[in-house]
């Protein structure tokens, strides 16, 4: 008898067990269902030179259209744009205004923040060459 009851609060126990776990699951994701991940891109440039006052054309897009900026070279420049939605293609293009210059150097990078957490890199291109143009993308999610 004694035998009988051990397996009985054991097979009991178990199966408390497994009903607990199917809730917690479940209840995750009927959470994520109605609380979809928040993504947040952030495009930076950065540049130099050893002429001053030129200008780089900044393109980058949002959920909807592609915005254009006017930025200084030699000057840190970063925007943040969002919720997107996962799938997003975030694209990042910079080309100088008016003449080449032969000493520019310019390094970008997309970082992505997913529900306010802090943002982490997920494209760089950098490099001591010069160049007068450079575009990166990312696919947001991935």
């Amino acid at each position: 008898m004694k035998f009988r009851m051990d397996n009985y609060c054991i097979g009991l126990f178990l199966k408390s067990i497994m009903i607990l776990s199917t809730l917690s699951i479940s209840c995750k994701k009927s959470k994520e269902l109605d609380n979809p991940d928040r993504y947040y891109v952030k495009y930076e440039v950065n540049s130099t030179s050893v002429y001053s006052g030129g200008k780089l054309n900044v393109t980058i897009n949002d959920k909807d259209s592609s915005q254009i900026f006017i930025i200084n070279t030699k000057t840190p420049w970063e925007t943040v744009i969002g919720p997107v939605e996962k799938g997003l293609i975030a694209t990042l293009g910079v080309i100088k205004s008016g003449s080449t210059d032969a000493t520019l150097r310019l390094y970008t990078q997309i970082s992505v923040s997913i529900n306010n957490e802090p943002f982490v890199l997920k494209k760089i291109d950098g490099s001591d060459i010069p160049r007068n143009s450079v575009n990166i993308s990312y696919t947001v999610g991935n």
